[in-house]
């Protein structure tokens, strides 16, 4: 597949990528605003039951008109006064339900348990009265700083704020089981602040418990409470939800979920695709590289046949057996050649498939070793080069494929031997421990370069030298000697320096492969 291809098939997968992100971000985005939307809605409706239950609870918690209300002017009889409670509460206009003005009382509580109360009426200046506007609440916490167009006297101020009592009754305590019930009650779980805000003299009443006093006034969840008898200026209930952004995806947790499994089969089916385009292409090439060397390969004993065939055409040569004989002898040699070609082609897409019949007796690995040098001496004569042994193993008897055992040193000796540029010196070596017989093969040829290391052992493959045909071979060998390893429940390891030769090491376990 040519590169351009490949470019593209990324580009396109990752413009589609990048489209797919965006609509997931998108529908994301929409289902968040649903989710606020709801959660802004149950807020709200939390709210207004809180509002209502603390106005409730002030209410019933004021004194009794009866109590409060005496026409009796004269001074209090204040002898032998046990305790003295005060209390108040304020004037509100028929018509408009505003606040007009204060009555502060004073109980006198005597030794046999009766009561007496004073009286002190004060009524509100205009000032403060046209501050409060029917319905037209002119304060909120997000202008709490906002100048005024009224001058609000200190005596104004004072009487307005919540009394202690009223304080006491509010604790924040009480305040926080009321508003975890009431949200409770909305399906709301979650962790919250709040806060009692006087937008009046623009302080808290009640504190935010963890929350700073900026971030608890910019909070939008804001809830007045009711005029009545204890209540004569704007007091908030704010709450403020540190974890909102956690609560909507808590909410969302399913389609959350979906849209993360959906992106993560997404990359996967796109990173899959483009490795398998990847894979295909290197496939590709190696398999082109493969079909080349094998054409060279074939066709020299080809060659060699189609010359001798002719040399035995020529009439000159029927009365010399001699040649003729030499002739036949070399059309047999590379005869057998190609049959040894295909026949480990077959033999490695046998290995793929897991068709290899393996064939296990007792071995002995140096009887073997010795046999697999005399069978290469001659390669080994003819390039005057050496073939050293080092058999140092005390353990040298293994289960395994005489057959196959004996191609892996071969496949690993004649490696040796071809990439060898001058006399090629080869050392077999054996150790052995408690589980495994260690064969090495070490040669002083040309090396592996380190980035080829990985694929050495890839079917077809071969250490790229440009279209050069001075090694033999197709890339089958070390494939074959790998696969052939593992199903004896050995492995191989290799160590290589390019320009000084290399060191191929085969473990096999001593224990029975059977």
């Amino acid at each position: 597949m040519k590169k351009r291809i490949i470019v593209s098939l990324f580009f396109v997968v990752g413009i589609t990528s990048i489209l797919l992100i965006l609509s997931i971000f998108k529908l994301y985005t929409e289902a968040e605003k649903v989710q606020r939307s709801i959660f802004v809605n149950e807020v709200l409706t939390a709210g207004d039951e809180i509002v209502n239950k603390i106005d409730a609870l002030i209410q019933n918690d004021t004194l009794s008109n009866e109590s409060i209300d005496s026409t009796d002017n004269s001074l209090p009889d204040t002898t032998a006064v046990v305790s003295v409670q005060h209390a108040r509460r304020f004037l509100l206009d028929t018509v408009t339900f505003q606040p007009i003005g204060i009555i502060q009382t004073v109980v006198f509580v005597k030794e046999n348990n009766s009561r007496v109360m004073e009286n002190d009426t004060t009524y509100f200046s205009d000032t403060y009265r046209k501050m409060f506007p029917l319905n037209n609440d002119p304060w909120s916490p997000k202008n709490a700083k906002s100048p005024s167009s009224f001058v609000v006297s200190d005596l104004d101020a004072n009487l307005v704020q919540i009394d202690s009592s009223t304080l006491q009754l509010l604790s924040p305590e009480y305040l926080s089981r009321l508003i975890k019930a009431c949200l409770a009650e909305e399906n709301i779980d979650a962790r919250f602040d709040f806060a009692l805000y006087n937008a009046f003299t623009t302080d808290f009443a009640i504190m935010p418990q963890f929350t700073d006093e900026e971030t608890m006034l910019q909070s939008e969840y804001v809830f007045r409470l009711k005029y009545n008898e204890k209540v004569a200026s704007p007091n908030y209930i704010i709450l403020y939800f540190p974890t909102e952004r956690g609560i909507f995806l808590q909410r969302m947790s399913t389609i959350v979920g979906l849209i993360i499994c959906l992106l993560i089969i997404c990359f996967t089916i796109s990173f899959v695709a483009l490795y398998s385009l990847y894979r295909q292409k290197k496939v590709s090439e190696v398999t082109n590289e493969f079909v080349n060397n094998m054409t060279h390969e074939f066709k020299t004993p080809i060659s060699t046949i189609s010359l001798a065939c002719e040399a035995l055409s020529d009439p000159t040569l029927h009365s010399d057996a001699t040649m003729r004989e030499a002739y036949i002898k070399i059309i047999q040699d590379e005869n057998d050649r190609l049959k040894d070609m295909v026949n480990n082609i077959l033999q490695i897409a046998q290995l793929k498939k897991g068709q290899v019949k393996m064939d296990v007796e007792l071995l002995d690995m140096h009887e073997l070793i010795h046999k697999v040098t005399d069978s290469v001496a001659l390669q080994i004569s003819s390039t005057n080069g050496s073939l050293n042994l080092a058999l140092n193993a005390d353990t040298y008897k293994i289960f395994g494929d005489r057959h196959h055992l004996e191609n892996v040193i071969i496949n690993l000796v004649e490696n040796g031997i071809k990439y060898s540029t001058d006399k090629p010196e080869i050392l077999i070596n054996t150790q052995s421990d408690k589980k495994n017989f260690m064969l090495s093969v070490t040669d002083k040829g040309i090396g592996i370069p380190k980035k080829a290391l990985a694929s050495i052992f890839e079917n077809f493959y071969r250490v790229p030298k440009g279209n050069v045909h001075n090694v033999k071979g197709y890339g089958l060998g070390l494939g074959y000697v790998k696969k052939i390893i593992s199903l004896h429940h050995g492995h191989i390891e290799v160590q290589s320096e390019e320009g000084k030769g290399s060191t191929f090491v085969v473990y096999l376990p001593l224990k029975s492969t059977k």
